[in-house]
């Protein structure tokens, strides 16, 4: 009995003594250390974090209250049309302002004199086009309501003139067509009244030689029978003539009438779809300005000074430990 008492607790000390198999509790205790370090240092360092997130916030703030303001102005545009297309596309309109004679008379327009140069111009206005529609939208931007509004009609007045020009020759040539239309149809008409007064010569013939025909009918001499038969000959040939000149009226007749379909094409082009480039929204003061955006600008030198304080304290107190 004895024996089997000490054999059951040998058996229970080698149970005790045998090896087990780690804890995952000792990776979350190391993640929980690793996180308190981080904590510790941002704690440690918070001196530092908030000297530089308010450094950021209020040199941002500054430059921002010493920043020029930016106001914004916008006119909307009716481009001119010739037989219902713009004179000029967007795209065309764009490389217009583009180049620097223009830029140098929206300069002289704007009285700038040395103050900046023509080429810098090019970031105070721009030209949109509306889709769908003849319409661009033009927008001017100055550092005040009234210089933006100046800006804006600059541009304007630069882009109407150059369409003046544009469209004055557009329309030259439009009223050239008409006349020259005009001008057909009238020489189509004299030629089919032309046509008309030979075809009633060569009706009288025809009833001159049925006349004659009509007088030798019963005759019995050999001459007057030859001179009947010339009279039938001649009968046939003005009668053939005579229906050459009604298929020439009738075609003359028909291209009178797409003459003038063409005419009333070329007039309805003109009235409705031949128009000068108008303003049709005129620009207005704005009431506030799109730049600087002080708050935004302060809110995202905030959360940037706030980053560059964390990583300036990590960063820190990394290069002690190293030192040490």
């Amino acid at each position: 009995m004895e024996n089997q008492n000490q054999e059951k607790n040998k058996e229970q000390n080698e149970i005790a003594s045998a090896p087990t198999a780690p804890r995952n509790d000792n990776v979350v205790y190391e993640e929980e250390i690793d996180l308190r370090d981080y904590i510790d240092v941002l704690l440690k360092r918070k001196v530092q974090i908030l000297a530089i997130f308010f450094a950021a916030v209020i040199l941002t703030a500054v430059i921002s209250l010493t920043m020029p303001e930016t106001f914004e102005a916008t006119s909307l545009v009716k481009i001119s049309q010739i037989k219902g297309s713009n004179i000029e596309s967007v795209d065309d309109i764009k490389a217009i302002f583009d180049r620097e004679i223009t830029l140098e008379r929206l300069h002289s327009k704007l009285g700038l004199s040395n103050e900046i140069f023509p080429i810098a111009l090019k970031g105070r206005f721009d030209i949109d086009a509306i889709k769908k529609s003849t319409f661009v939208r033009i927008k001017g931007r100055g550092q005040t309501p009234e210089k933006s509004v100046e800006m804006v009609n600059a541009v304007v007045e630069i882009l109407n003139n150059r369409h003046q020009l544009l469209f004055s020759e557009a329309e030259k040539t439009l009223n050239k067509e008409i006349e020259t239309i005009e001008k057909n149809k009238e020489k189509t008409f004299k030629d089919i009244e032309k046509i008309k007064q030979d075809a009633a010569r060569l009706e009288e013939d025809i009833m001159y030689y049925e006349k004659e025909i009509s007088k030798r009918a019963n005759v019995q001499s050999e001459g007057q029978g030859r001179i009947a038969e010339s009279y039938i000959n001649l009968l046939a040939g003005v009668k053939n003539q005579e229906e050459n000149k009604k298929a020439q009226i009738l075609s003359l007749e028909q291209q009178l009438i797409n003459i003038d379909q063409q005419l009333q094409q070329k007039e309805f082009e003109k009235a409705y779809q031949t128009t000068p480039t108008t303003v049709e929204v005129a620009a207005a003061p704005p009431e506030t300005r799109i730049a600087p955006n002080r708050t935004q600008n302060v809110m995202i030198a905030g959360i940037l000074g706030l980053f560059i304080g964390i990583f300036y304290a990590f960063a820190s107190e990394y290069f002690r430990k190293v030192r040490l």
